[in-house]
């Protein structure tokens, strides 16, 4: 976040402290809810320091800043409409709010029983502190529903992006489990957050009893870029793999092709994409397909790097990797090591 928007955020986060009043009942505004959470945390800080860590309780600090100036600024698409807009922002301070309350009782809700749009928290195994994970889970699960872990981008959280609709509608449309690991803002999910991605994945399948065959992996943006990092950790446990509006570096390439060589993989990206060059996407998955992972490739003709406009492609993809089809292969224009070369770097060009 650069200087002007923090000054921006600390601005909206004083004026919503100042209108927001004392604690109320079960129908406070999203304004009282953040600003009594953030409250909190400014009152118990070296609490929240050794129960989540130090960064990442200055995380914390800054991400309920962030949301007040969210919630005080104009900033909402066009194409947007008004409702769903402030119900995604109702969303976020609801989840962001129930961080804190969650962290100072010192443990998470109960996930077990979870239906619908939740914050909960796990114990880390490699220091023991509270880190949080967005869930979303469909009023109807199925006998062998699946389990898809979302990869934030960035800057984005992961209670921002299960605030949008679009995943909640693919989850209850499919009947599948969603859940967005915090990942402790580590860019590309470094360890140790990569790791505790598998922590998750491995507490919330067996709370749901998801089978190991119904596991799977996508991500966003800079998420996008991070399933091929964070997958082939233990590639074996993915039953597929998304990647939207991202690509595979060519400094990767070989470990993704010992990892994946027999797990389908989507694509999908949008063709007018101004942050992560469509052609990119297109690389990906011409590279996949070159060294024989399965592989769909789903470009959205009007699409940009706005998830909004990813849908139709993102709900196509979505559909066929959870049924086991593999549909729209890329076209093969070279071999696997020309390819390889001409994929990204990473330098300047990732979100």
């Amino acid at each position: 976040m650069d200087v002007a928007r923090r000054l921006l955020v600390v601005a909206a986060g004083v004026t919503l402290l100042a209108i927001a009043g004392s604690p109320c009942a079960a129908d406070e505004s999203p304004g009282q809810l953040l600003s009594m959470a953030h409250v909190q945390v400014v009152t118990h800080f070296t609490d929240f320091n050794r129960l989540m860590g130090t960064s990442e309780a200055a995380d914390l600090d800054v991400r309920l800043r962030t949301d007040m100036y969210e919630l005080s600024a104009d900033e909402r698409p066009d194409s947007f409409p008004v409702a769903d807009w402030n119900r995604r922002l109702s969303s976020i301070a609801e989840l962001d709010s129930s961080i804190v309350r969650q962290v100072l009782a010192g443990k998470s809700d109960p996930l077990p029983g979870t239906r619908g749009l939740a914050e909960r928290l796990f114990v880390a195994r490699g220091d023991g502190t509270l880190q949080p994970y967005a869930i979303y889970v469909p009023a109807t699960l199925g006998a062998d529903s699946a389990l898809v872990i979302l990869l934030h981008g960035q800057p984005q959280t992961e209670s921002e992006i299960l605030s949008w609709p679009y995943f909640q509608s693919l989850a209850e449309r499919t009947g599948t489990i969603i859940v967005a690991p915090w990942g402790r803002g580590n860019y590309d999910f470094a360890q140790p957050a990569a790791d505790e991605v598998y922590q998750v994945l491995d507490e919330v399948s067996a709370a749901f009893h998801i089978r190991p065959r119904r596991l799977y992996l996508a991500g966003y943006s800079m998420g996008g870029f991070s399933v091929f990092k964070v997958g082939p950790l233990h590639g074996n446990r993915w039953a597929a793999v998304m990647c939207i509006s991202g690509a595979v570096l060519n400094s990767e390439a070989d470990a993704v092709r010992r990892a994946f060589y027999d797990t389908p993989f989507y694509v999908v990206t949008g063709a007018h994409d101004d942050t992560i060059p469509a052609a990119y996407g297109e690389l990906t998955a011409e590279y996949l397909a070159s060294v024989g992972i399965p592989t769909e490739f789903d470009e959205e003709p009007s699409g940009t790097h706005y998830l909004a406009s990813l849908v139709p492609a993102l709900t196509k993809a979505w559909s066929d990797m959870l049924a086991g089809v593999l549909k729209n292969p890329p076209p093969q224009t070279a071999d696997a090591l020309s390819l390889q070369f001409r994929l990204p770097s990473g330098t300047g060009m990732k979100p």
